[in-house]
């Protein structure tokens, strides 16, 4: 029974986390219709140079949090700048633009391996705190998932409500063309959501760093979860994307009950593939 309580909690913190990525993914390809796989190097970079800032600094570990944030937002719009809106004014197909950003991904991490090589890095002075809760055994990095999740997601949802730039990228991922005849421009409102988009998951990396080390090979998975969790819950529908990634994220750690643990991703992802062939749409219907 222990052992199901603390698969139980781990499942809900991992979920957290994928439901981060999820919104930070399906944000940027709900409104610019632009498969983000560089995603995954957006994440990557961000953590390595929050990491390489508290490490030879000697910083505070909160510190960062601010860089990552930062440093997705920035590459993130260079992105959406340098990339791939010259695509789009080429008339490219989303064939050639997904293929623009998996081009993308794989020449950033080669760039990254020559630069800081292939080992991981771990963040000097993470906290390494544990706390007992009954049964359940949790870190104060896990509570970190969890309070973070539950904030950026919070106020991303209030903020899109409430705001004008809000209304304007929903608008815009709604009907572009309807927007831009009422004097919504498109471009400004790509050029946000990949900033909001590339800091959530630059945070959402560091998180993962603090708990495990910075690596090359630690962006796909979330990211992977993150499109799931997207499509799982609905495109366009970020409730349904929170719904999704607390389903992979339970789904992931309590087949630890019955599976070894490297069968647990592949139940994550089976998940998607039942819901989508019993509701093609996902989990939600489209909703903005």
């Amino acid at each position: 029974m222990e052992l199901f309580w603390q698969l139980l909690i781990h499942g809900l913190l991992t979920g957290c986390l994928y439901a981060l990525v999820g919104i930070s993914w399906g944000l940027i390809y709900a409104t610019s219709k632009v498969f983000h796989f560089a995603h995954v190097l957006t994440l990557l970079l961000s953590t390595y140079l929050a990491v390489m800032v508290v490490n030879q600094l000697g910083t505070s570990y909160w510190i960062g949090f601010i860089i990552a944030a930062v440093v997705g937002g920035i590459f993130g719009a260079l992105c959406e700048v340098v990339v791939y809106r010259p695509l789009r004014r080429l008339n490219a197909t989303p064939l050639n633009i997904f293929l623009a950003s998996l081009g993308l991904l794989e020449a950033g991490k080669y760039t990254m391996q020559l630069i800081w090589g292939a080992n991981p890095i771990a963040v000097h002075g993470a906290p390494a705190q544990a706390f007992h809760l009954g049964p359940v055994s949790v870190t104060l990095n896990h509570l970190l998932w969890l309070a973070f999740s539950i904030v950026l997601i919070a106020g991303l949802l209030i903020w899109l409500n409430r705001s004008r730039t809000g209304r304007a990228i929903r608008a815009v991922a709604t009907n572009p063309y309807l927007s831009a005849s009422v004097g919504v421009s498109a471009k400004s409102v790509y050029v946000a959501v990949f900033i909001i988009g590339s800091a959530m998951a630059g945070i959402a990396g560091y998180l993962l760093a603090l708990s495990h080390t910075a690596s090359l090979g630690m962006g796909l998975i979330p990211v992977l979860a993150g499109f799931t969790a997207t499509f799982l819950g609905g495109v366009g529908s970020l409730r349904g994307t929170i719904l999704g990634g607390l389903i992979l994220g339970l789904a992931e750690q309590m087949s630890g009950l019955f599976l070894s643990g490297e069968w647990q991703t592949v139940t994550a992802f089976s998940v998607l593939v039942l819901v989508l062939m019993l509701r093609p749409q996902g989990l939600f219907q489209l909703r903005r």
